[in-house]
């Protein structure tokens, strides 16, 4: 069974499932070699951390999901980024990020309680302005997402100054 990279995926804990599971990663992944692996776990209804940086070809894993799903929100990624959304209480959902700028995602079941998070893949995202455009367009913790998008500017400028 093939995983080609950029695709969301669970993770197989245990049994044969598991080892098949890796070596078809292995196989398929040998150009993803040095990517990394980054965990956002959940903390009541929030994500932990609210804002990451990771590269391109790194991967983010779910952890603590017990109640929550995790879902991109429309038109709050990169154009032609593909989205992804969990299942509830889909422990160990990863994604692989090939695709430079920010995503921003939500558990849909606590969005109105703020759980919103942001992942910024490369630099500087390129679509910063595309996603304060798409915060019009959103109905249910509109101004969450305004916060968190002022928190990962106040995030990226904190990484330019050195």
């Amino acid at each position: 069974m093939a995983l080609p990279c950029g695709r969301p995926r669970r993770l197989v804990r245990s049994g044969r499932g598991a080892l098949l599971l890796g070596a078809s990663l292995a196989i398929v992944c040998v150009d993803c070699v040095a990517a990394e692996e980054h965990v956002v776990n959940t903390r009541a209804a929030r994500w932990v951390p609210m804002v990451l940086f990771i590269e391109p070809g790194d991967r983010v894993v779910w952890r603590g999901m017990e109640g929550h799903e995790t879902e991109v929100l429309a038109n709050m990624a990169p154009a032609g980024a593909m989205p992804w959304r969990s299942e509830l209480d889909d422990e160990g959902f990863m994604v692989t990020f090939d695709q430079e700028g920010a995503y921003v995602y939500t558990c849909l079941t606590h969005m109105n309680a703020g759980m919103v998070g942001a992942i910024v893949v490369g630099g500087v995202p390129h679509n910063l302005a595309a996603l304060e455009a798409a915060v019009t367009e959103i109905e249910i913790g509109r101004n969450f997402v305004q916060s968190l998008l002022q928190r990962l500017k106040r995030e990226i400028n904190r990484r330019l100054i050195p």
